[in-house]
């Protein structure tokens, strides 16, 4: 196969049956779909069962991968199939890990595998993401050429379709300015006017993002330390130092907006968010960066409080005292 699709998922069946429904729905042919699910409960995968009109025996047809396995994985390919579907006879393979390794370590096992088989393409759809029908096709047109790294389409508000969630990463970021670095300034919605545009970008949206499999390699993909949050921005700032990124504005993807932080709930979503901003300072900043982001974040603790916003406040200082007092 061309392309690998890695999506990956956790009790939220829903929005990951839609997701896949979109895939299979493309007009792009040539792809299997590597679907992670990060420890979910037995309800959620019984309904995505459900979706293949398939019986799976958990025996023969989950797999759960560890770093000593991944050569074992290779063999899902000749006997694992969870489902063929109709359009192609593209292959959908289901693999089970242990527990839930978090959005970063979870895709990498996705990616382990799409190297290991040798794909020439990767196509990251988060499960709270539905592609428009042309989508897959026009990012794997563009990656055609060899200039390219990575590329992201164009992403719309799923409950506004008219309005952009995600086109460019140089826009008003929300934490601050990385001086020198990514220079990446993010704005979440604006008009979807006249954006038709294949566009230079310094980072890619990483809930839909496709990729040169070999120049992924070359990363060592994605840094776990960030459990999920701006994984997607620290990666592009490693790839762009061995291509560049782009964003495709004729290839559209629908977001379903704040569907994770229904799942994982405002505390923990709040406190994984932070802790990754920090992380992301950490690594990639200056120095004036980090004089800057670590005490507009310390600031920001106080607002909380005084706001009297209770949920915000534990995770935030919670993220806090993690990172600077390295608790565990």
């Amino acid at each position: 196969m061309n392309l690998s699709i890695v999506v990956l998922t956790w009790n939220d069946w829903k929005s990951t049956i839609d997701c896949l429904q979109s895939i299979i729905n493309n007009n792009y042919n040539n792809y299997d779909v590597i679907l992670v699910d990060n420890n979910s409960n037995s309800k959620h995968l019984n309904f995505i069962k459900k979706w293949h009109n398939k019986e799976i025996s958990c025996n023969s047809k989950f797999v759960t991968p560890n770093n000593q396995r991944f050569k074992k994985i290779i063999e899902i390919k000749k006997n694992q199939i969870i489902k063929q579907t109709d359009k192609g006879k593209k292959n959908i393979f289901l693999i089970k890990n242990k527990k839930n390794y978090g959005l970063t370590k979870g895709l990498n096992i996705g990616y382990k595998f799409s190297i290991i088989n040798k794909y020439k393409y990767l196509l990251r759809v988060d499960n709270d993401i539905f592609l428009e029908k042309n989508c897959i096709q026009r990012l794997v047109k563009s990656l055609h050429n060899k200039k390219i790294a990575a590329i992201s389409p164009k992403i719309l508000h799923g409950y506004l379709t008219k309005t952009v969630w995600w086109s460019e990463f140089y826009m008003t970021w929300f934490y601050l300015k990385f001086q020198g670095t990514v220079n990446a300034k993010k704005k979440r919605i604006f008009n979807n006017k006249n954006m038709i545009k294949i566009k230079q970008v310094d980072a890619i949206a990483g809930a839909c993002s496709a990729y040169n499999v070999k120049t992924l390699a070359k990363t060592n993909l994605g840094d776990e330390d960030f459990f999920y949050g701006p994984e997607d921005i620290e990666l592009s700032y490693r790839l762009r130092k061995i291509g560049r990124l782009f964003v495709n504005q004729k290839a559209i993807a629908f977001h379903k907006v704040a569907t994770s932080s229904s799942i994982t709930g405002i505390k923990n979503r709040t406190f994984q968010s932070t802790f990754g901003f920090l992380k992301l300072i950490e690594k990639i900043g200056t120095k004036s960066d980090k004089l800057i982001g670590y005490l507009y974040f310390i600031l920001r603790l106080f607002y909380y409080k005084f706001t009297k916003q209770k949920e915000y406040y534990d995770g935030y200082a919670f993220a806090l005292k993690k990172f600077f007092l390295k608790k565990k």
